[in-house]
């Protein structure tokens, strides 16, 4: 049997994908402006499905409407970066123990230590943009399997906002080799059904990642993205 293709992405949902990943990776820099008419002649679409997705971002916190002026892209900030860390940090690690103990989970550590192998498979290839998109999939696989929806909620509206710092130092810092042993240690921690330790793996990856980015953009000189 012929597998049902996937259906067309809606106009509103095309500007949405497109402009998301215009600011992620920062080819649009936080206090950049955004014009309906401007997007619309780009994508060859007309106001309406910009304006849903203009909306769509401005929910995520990505942009933030100006009177008479369309849109901008929300900066980020040093202390936005240390804000979005202090929630982030402790709702992951919560998912974490919430997955080791989750009875049973074998689908769901499948899934990760496939984003694990992908991750293991870019450094090697010293590919760090693909790299990059299997962690981006390992840390959303994370929240929106530990079975609290609220949780992978409000995670996921700060992964919008975290993931243009990790994009935007990916080339200017180290090679992330420990990640894949990290991110490894992690699910064996949930396949062995041990929360304390998931706890701990997890909290520790993430305290000394808030740290080395802070060290990095302070020794750059950068304060707002």
């Amino acid at each position: 049997m012929t597998p049902p293709k996937e259906p067309p992405l809606r106009a509103a949902d095309t500007v949405y994908v497109t402009l998301r990943s215009r600011i992620l990776r920062n080819q649009l820099s936080g206090g950049s402006q955004l014009l309906e008419d401007a997007i619309a002649a780009d994508l060859g679409l007309s106001r309406t499905p910009v304006r849903e997705a203009l909306a769509r971002l401005e929910s995520e916190g990505l942009v933030e409407p100006i009177p008479r002026h369309g849109y901008r892209v929300i900066p980020i900030t040093m202390e936005d970066i240390r804000e979005i860390y202090q929630v982030l940090s402790p709702l992951e690690t919560v998912a974490a123990e919430l997955l080791a103990q989750k009875k049973p989970n074998s689908a769901e550590v499948k899934a990760l230590q496939e984003t694990v192998d992908k991750m293991a498979a870019a450094l090697k290839a010293d590919d760090l943009d693909a790299w990059a998109d299997a962690d981006e999939m390992f840390h959303a696989r994370l929240v929106d399997f530990c079975g609290n929806r609220r949780l992978a909620k409000v995670a996921h509206l700060l992964f919008a906002q975290s993931h243009r710092v990790r994009l935007f130092t990916l080339h200017l810092r180290d090679k992330p080799l420990s990640s894949v042993a990290n991110h490894g240690a992690l699910v064996d921690a949930i396949r062995k059904g041990r929360p304390d330790l998931a706890r701990q793996i997890h909290a520790g990856q993430r305290d000394n990642w808030t740290v080395t980015m802070a060290q990095l953009l302070e020794r750059l000189k950068i304060h707002q993205l």
